[in-house]
């Protein structure tokens, strides 16, 4: 019985910190970091973005992203959802452009 006491007990205290890290914005941050850097290497690959950072943005009600180029050029993006943020909103469409100008793509 002790056993199983400690284990639940473990189990919540996991789930509860999980939970605040969630509701807080770091693991959506990750998330958010990690979907729009595979994104843009997979989409962009000769870009070469480099992560810059990323914050929550009110105003827009997503998380406002930057990356560089290689001539120190800043890119930014909005991921849209503020708990589960896995698509790029505002910001792709002129990046679109300008990597087709510039790469022929």
């Amino acid at each position: 019985m002790n056993k199983k006491r400690i284990i639940i007990i473990t189990i919540l205290v996991i789930l509860i910190v999980i939970l605040a890290l969630w509701i807080s914005g770091i693991i959506p941050k990750q998330i958010a970091r990690v979907f729009a850097t595979n994104y843009l290497e997979k989409n962009f690959p000769k870009m070469q973005l480099e992560y810059v950072d990323i914050e929550w943005s009110s105003s827009f009600g997503g998380y406002s992203i930057r990356f560089k180029d290689q001539n120190d050029e800043i890119h930014g993006f909005l991921m849209n959802n503020k708990y589960f943020p896995t698509n790029i909103g505002q910001g792709l469409f002129g990046f679109e452009e300008e990597y087709r100008a510039k790469y022929g793509e």
